[in-house]
C-alpha cells in the first residue's frame, strides 16, 4: 500500500514551537525544516487557497506519515492523527487556538509526487515558545497517547468534545459541547448523573465523600458569604443545565425558554466544570488511575489535593459566577 507523507501548517492563532517535537508518530516542526521547494509548494497552496502565505509562513507544521490507498483517504487518516494531538495539546495553551491553516501539502513517498492540499480555513492568540533546552522530554502528552485504558479514552473523547466548544460561537451549541465533553468524561450509563462530579470540581463537595475532606477546607469555603450562597444553588443549577442538555436534544432549541443571563450564567458553569473535571482526571490517569469507576473512588483524594484550593474556588469560580449575575 502508498505510503504518505502528509504535512499542514498550523492556523496562524495557534501554537509556534521554535523547535521539533515529537507525539507519537506524529511531528510538529518548525518553518525552517522545510526545503527551499516544499516553502515554494506551501506558498502555492496558500495563493490556490486565496490566503496571504506571509500570514503563516512562520508557523509551525504537523506532519505525519500515514499508509492509505490514495491521496484523500491518506488525508482522513492524518487528520485523526493530528486532532488527537491538539486535544492533548489544548490543555497546554489555553490562550491558543490549535487549529489548521488551509495551507498544506501530501506527498507519494513512493513516486515522489506533490499534492498540493486545498482545506477549510478556520480560525485566540499566537503563543510562541522559546526552549530552555535542547532535547524533547517525555512530558504529559506523550504519557497519555501512550495509555490504553477506558480512562484515557474518555479523556481524549472529552478535550475533543471542549475544544469544540471553544470554537462555538453559538451559545447553546457551546453549553452542549461542554456538557457532552462531563458526559463523555464520567458518565457511565444512561442512568448515571454526574451533577454531583461536576458541583465537586467546581469547589462544592456533597454527598458522604464531603466528611473525607479536611474539616479546614470546608471552614476556610463556608467563612465566604459568597460561597454559601452558590453552594445553595450550584446542585439547583447543574440539574436545570442536565435538563436544558436533554430538551435540546430531544426537542431542538428554545431559546425562548431561557433568559440571557441564564444561558450566560449555563455557558460560564459548564465550562468551569469540564476544565476542572478534565484537569481532575489527568490526574489520575497520571497516578495509574485506568477506568472512570475507579476515578470516583478518589474523587475526595484528588479534590483536596488540589493546588491553591480555597483560593481558585473563592477568587476564581465564585467570582467568575458572581460577575455573570451582575
Amino acid at each position: 500500500m502508498p505510503s504518505y507523507m502528509v504535512v499542514k501548517i498550523l492556523d496562524s492563532r495557534s501554537v509556534v514551537f521554535p523547535s521539533t517535537r515529537v507525539y507519537g508518530d506524529v511531528e510538529l516542526r518548525p518553518y525552517k525544516s522545510d526545503t527551499s521547494y516544499e516553502s515554494e509548494l506551501l506558498e502555492s497552496s496558500a495563493n490556490q487557497n486565496r490566503v496571504d502565505y506571509n500570514k503563516y509562513k512562520f508557523c509551525s507544521r504537523v506532519c505525519t506519515i500515514v499508509f492509505a490507498g490514495s491521496v484523500e483517504a491518506a488525508l482522513d487518516i492524518a487528520e485523526d492523527k493530528f486532532t488527537t494531538v491538539l486535544d492533548l495539546l489544548s490543555v497546554n495553551y489555553a490562550l491558543s487556538l490549535l487549529d489548521f491553516s488551509p495551507v498544506g501539502y501530501a506527498k507519494d513517498l513512493h513516486s515522489g509526487e506533490y499534492t498540493k492540499l486545498i482545506t477549510n480555513q478556520s480560525s485566540l492568540t499566537q503563543t510562541y515558545l522559546v526552549d530552555a533546552f535542547c532535547g524533547q522530554g517525555f512530558d504529559d502528552v506523550n504519557f497519555i497517547l501512550s495509555l490504553d485504558n477506558d480512562l484515557a479514552d474518555r479523556y481524549l473523547k472529552s478535550l475533543h468534545w471542549s475544544r469544540n466548544a471553544k470554537r462555538e460561537s453559538n451559545q447553546q451549541l457551546r453549553i452542549l459541547f461542554s456538557w457532552f465533553s462531563l458526559e463523555a468524561l464520567l458518565k457511565e450509563d444512561e442512568r448515571d448523573n454526574i451533577s454531583g462530579i461536576a458541583k465537586w470540581f467546581l469547589g462544592f463537595p456533597n454527598s458522604s465523600g464531603r466528611n473525607a475532606i479536611d474539616p479546614k477546607i470546608l471552614q476556610a469555603l463556608n467563612k465566604d458569604e459568597r460561597y454559601r450562597s452558590w453552594n445553595d444553588v450550584i446542585a439547583k443549577k447543574i440539574d436545570e443545565i442536565r435538563i436544558f442538555r436533554n430538551d435540546s436534544v430531544h426537542s431542538g432549541f428554545r431559546s425562548c425558554d431561557f433568559s440571557t443571563q441564564e444561558l450566560a450564567l449555563y455557558d460560564k458553569i459548564t465550562t468551569l466544570s469540564s476544565a476542572r473535571c478534565q484537569h481532575a482526571v489527568k490526574v489520575a490517569l497520571m497516578n495509574k488511575v485506568q477506568t472512570v469507576s475507579e476515578f470516583k473512588e478518589f474523587v475526595p483524594t484528588i479534590f483536596e489535593g488540589r493546588q491553591g484550593l480555597v483560593n481558585d474556588v473563592l477568587n476564581n469560580i465564585v467570582f467568575m459566577l458572581d460577575k455573570v449575575m451582575e
